[in-house]
């Protein structure tokens, strides 16, 4: 840091754009923005763009200092882009808002915080006005590379939802939700997904992550297949979800389950009474955080167990198969599809008939005993 005597202010590199973009450190606290440009002279000129108590960041002043560089192009009046300056409303100053009214009223609030400070965080600074549908097309594409079509799907919703509650309260004016109207693509999972594990391979999988390098992984996979829950819930599963006494585990609410109580197995108990019980989440990160995915590994380990796992496509075995192979053991047990349903937690019984074709019942066995002697 270097003193500027006649601003009376410590200036600061600025991280992103270099010397464009100048940011200085104010006694009182504050950050002052400035932007620095030639004219049509080859002269170089400096104007403040405001300070950071007024909303005003490295990226605000960067789009800012493009908007003066093409007045200037266009034989306009520079000084005109800086006076017509608003205020700044950013996609952080959105989410600070919705927040609030999220605790209030949703249960997820917090997986919608974690969400958005963890993966969103490339478009924290951005003027929510100035968001485009490609800048979530970008993101979608980026994250899509490691998360889940699932946890992509729920990231954009709330993205989605953040911005749709700044337009209803008009925090913002005369602005479409750039996510809003199909401009971008939501990406939605496979549900029709058909591949289960059979009882040898659980049991291999099971084998090989019991190492403690990869215990957490193994914890998750018995939580999974002896549940049938989906990952989310068994990421966000809390010790006051759990009933030693009665061994059933509560699964809240979500926005695509329903509410239910899941018989707890004895490995599932015995497991759950000797994990560390110092956070609220069962299963935590390391940040004492809910896991917003299965370790990386495990895919990669299921991928060298199962031979052709990687080209299999609709038949791959991943997480999600564990729940179709809890649903598949239930109705090959003589389990009916009603019982199914409410293990699962589906809302309509439409996504639970999509595991009828998954079972080898007696009709399989009547067309064998017909067709298989012609």
């Amino acid at each position: 840091m270097v003193t500027n005597r006649l601003l009376k202010m410590t200036y600061i590199n600025s991280r992103k754009y270099g010397s464009s973009v100048q940011i200085y450190s104010k006694q009182n606290g504050d950050y002052a923005y400035y932007i620095t440009y030639k004219d049509l002279k080859n002269k170089l000129k400096r104007v403040k763009i405001g300070n950071k108590s007024q909303g005003i960041n490295e990226h605000y002043c960067y789009r800012k200092r493009a908007e003066l560089i093409n007045a200037l192009r266009l034989g306009e009046d520079p000084q005109q882009v800086v006076k017509g300056r608003k205020r700044l409303f950013s996609f952080q100053n959105a989410f600070d808002e919705y927040i609030v009214w999220a605790k209030g009223n949703k249960s997820s609030w917090d997986r919608d915080e974690q969400l958005f400070t963890t993966h969103m965080k490339r478009l924290h600074d951005y003027n929510l006005v100035d968001l485009k549908p490609q800048d979530f097309e970008v993101l979608k594409q980026e994250k899509l590379q490691t998360l889940s079509v699932r946890s992509v799907e729920y990231m954009l919703a709330v993205a989605r939802q953040i911005i749709n509650h700044a337009i209803k309260n008009e925090f913002v004016k005369n602005y479409s939700n750039p996510i809003g109207g199909g401009r971008v693509k939501i990406p939605k999972p496979d549900n029709a997904k058909v591949a289960f594990l059979s009882q040898e391979q659980a049991d291999d999988l099971l084998e090989m992550l019991k190492s403690r390098e990869h215990k957490t992984s193994y914890y998750l996979t018995v939580l999974l297949l002896y549940t049938g829950a989906r990952f989310i819930e068994v990421a966000t599963l809390k010790w006051n979800d759990i009933n030693f006494f009665q061994r059933l585990i509560y699964f809240k609410s979500t926005k695509n389950g329903n509410a239910r109580h899941v018989y707890m197995t004895d490995l599932v108990s015995a497991i759950l009474q000797s994990l560390p019980k110092n956070t609220a989440y069962v299963i935590p990160d390391t940040n004492g955080n809910y896991m917003l995915r299965m370790p990386r590994q495990w895919q990669t380990l299921v991928d060298e167990m199962i031979e052709g796992n990687v080209g299999a496509e609709k038949y791959r075995i991943t997480v999600h198969s564990l729940r179709h192979t809890h649903a598949s053991w239930m109705a090959l047990a003589g389990a009916d599809i009603l019982q199914i349903k409410e293990q699962l937690g589906h809302k309509k019984i439409d996504m639970t008939l999509r595991y009828a074709h998954l079972i080898p019942t007696q009709r399989h066995q009547v067309i064998k005993s017909i067709f298989d002697t012609v």
